[in-house]
C-alpha cells in the first residue's frame, strides 16, 4: 500500500512538472516569436535582444529536456493511449517550436547585423552630406567681389567645380533612401527619416544658389571678355579707319566715291557706338547684381566712345567739304556748258563777220568787229580753262573754295 502510495506520488510529480514545463516553455515561445518578429526596435536594441532571448534559450532547452523526460515517463506508465499520443505531439510540438525559434534567431542575428551596418553606412553618409552642405554654405556666403576678368574666371571655376560636386552627393542621398529601406525591413528606423529629410534639404537649398551663381558667373565671365574684346577690336577698327581716311589710295578715289566712304563710316561709327554700349550695359547688370566689377573697364569705354565721337565730328566736316566741294564742281561745270554756248554762238558772229559781204564799204569796222569777236572767244576759253583748273584743285584738294568764281 505504502510503495503504491509513493508511485501515485511520484507519478503526480511528473506530470506535475511536466504540465509546468510545457507551459512555462509555450509561453516564452510565444513572447519570443513576438519579440523575434517586432520592427519597433532599432537595430542596437533588437541586438540586446536577440543577445538575451539567446541567453535564455539555453535555460529553455534545459526545461526542454526535463520535459522530454517526464513525457516519456508519462507515455511509459500510462495506459490511456490519447494521453500518450498528445504528450508524444506536444513533446514533438516543442521541439519543432523550439527549433523554429533557434532558426529565427539566426537569420534575425544577420538581419540585424545587416541593418546596424546599413544604419552605419546611412549615418556616415549623412555626414558627408552635411559636412558638403556646410562647407558649401560657407563658399557661397562668401561675397563676390570680381575686379578683373581673370578673377572672374576663377571664380567661375570655383563654382563649376561646386556644381560637379553635386553630382555625388545626389548618389549618396539616394543610396541613404536605399539603406533607409533596407533598416525598415527589420527594424524601426527611428530619426533617421527625419536626418534623410534633413539632408536633402541642405542639399537642395544649396544646390540652388550654386546653380544660379553658376549660370551668372559663366554669363558675366562671357560678357565680360565679349566686352573687352569688343573694345580692342574698335580701337583697331579705329585705327584703320583713320588710316583709310588719310591714305593716298583713298584720297585718289573719285570725290563721290570718297563721299560714299565717308557717309558708310558715319553709319559704322554709329553701329560701334551702340555694340560698345550694349555691352558694357549687359555687363554692368552683373556688377549692379554684386559681383564687383573693374572700374577701368568703364572709363576705357567712356574714352572710347569719345575718340569715336571726335572720329565722327572728322568725318561729318570731311563729307560736308566734300558735298561742298562736289556742289562747287557741280556749278563750275554748269558755268562752263554756258561758257561753250556762248562760244558756239560768238564764232558764229566770227563767221559771219569774217564773209566778205559783210561791211564791203567799212572794212576798218569789219575788222574791228572780227578782232571782238576773237577776243570774246578767246576770253571765254580762258574762263572755262579756269574753272578747269579749280575742279582739279578741288579733286585734288577734297575741300571746296572760300570763293567761288561767278561769270
Amino acid at each position: 500500500m505504502e510503495t503504491k502510495q509513493k508511485e501515485f506520488k511520484r507519478a503526480k510529480t511528473v506530470r506535475t512538472d511536466y504540465l509546468a514545463g510545457v507551459d512555462e516553455i509555450q509561453r516564452w515561445l510565444m513572447q519570443a516569436e513576438v519579440e523575434v518578429q517586432d520592427r519597433s526596435l532599432a537595430p542596437a536594441q533588437m541586438k540586446e535582444l536577440l543577445q538575451r532571448i539567446n541567453h535564455e534559450i539555453s535555460g529553455i532547452y534545459e526545461r526542454f529536456t526535463l520535459v522530454k523526460t517526464n513525457g516519456q515517463l508519462i507515455i511509459d506508465n500510462c495506459r490511456n493511449n490519447e494521453e500518450k499520443i498528445l504528450v508524444q505531439n506536444t513533446v514533438e510540438q516543442l521541439g519543432q517550436q523550439l527549433a523554429q525559434v533557434r532558426s529565427w534567431l539566426d537569420e534575425k542575428k544577420q538581419q540585424v547585423g545587416d541593418s546596424l551596418d546599413a544604419w552605419t553606412r546611412f549615418m556616415n553618409l549623412y555626414q558627408i552630406v552635411m559636412s558638403w552642405a556646410a562647407e558649401k554654405q560657407a563658399f557661397i556666403d562668401q561675397n563676390i567681389v570680381l575686379r578683373t576678368l581673370p578673377e572672374a574666371r576663377n571664380k567661375s571655376t570655383d563654382y563649376q567645380a561646386a556644381v560637379k560636386s553635386i553630382k555625388p552627393i545626389v548618389k549618396h542621398l539616394s543610396e541613404m533612401d536605399k539603406e533607409l529601406e533596407h533598416i525598415s525591413q527589420v527594424t524601426t528606423v527611428g530619426d533617421l527619416k527625419e536626418k534623410l529629410e534633413e539632408a536633402e534639404e541642405a542639399k537642395v537649398t544649396v544646390e540652388a544658389v550654386l546653380l544660379q551663381r553658376n549660370a551668372l558667373l559663366l554669363e558675366a565671365c562671357e560678357e565680360w571678355d565679349q566686352c573687352e574684346r569688343k573694345i580692342k577690336e574698335i580701337r583697331n577698327w579705329i585705327e584703320k579707319t583713320k588710316q583709310s581716311l588719310e591714305s593716298t589710295q583713298h584720297k585718289k578715289k573719285p570725290l563721290r566715291d570718297q563721299l560714299g566712304y565717308c557717309e558708310k563710316t558715319m553709319a559704322d561709327i554709329n553701329v560701334q557706338k551702340t555694340k560698345l554700349s550694349l555691352s558694357i550695359e549687359k555687363l554692368e547688370v552683373h556688377f549692379k547684381n554684386g559681383m564687383g566689377g573693374d572700374p577701368r573697364l568703364s572709363e576705357n569705354v567712356d574714352e572710347l566712345l569719345t575718340i569715336l565721337d571726335s572720329l565722327a565730328d572728322m568725318v561729318k566736316e570731311k563729307c560736308s567739304h566734300l558735298e561742298e566741294t562736289l556742289n562747287q564742281i557741280d556749278i563750275y561745270q554748269k558755268q562752263m556748258q554756258t561758257l561753250r554756248q556762248k562760244i558756239i554762238q560768238e564764232e558764229q558772229q566770227l563767221r559771219l563777220v569774217l564773209a566778205p559781204t559783210y561791211l564791203p564799204h567799212d572794212r576798218d569796222r569789219a575788222l574791228a568787229e572780227q578782232q571782238a569777236c576773237r577776243e570774246r572767244v578767246k576770253n571765254l576759253h580762258s574762263k572755262i580753262s579756269a574753272r578747269n583748273e579749280r575742279i582739279k584743285l578741288m579733286v585734288h584738294r577734297g575741300t571746296p573754295e572760300q570763293a567761288i568764281l561767278e561769270l
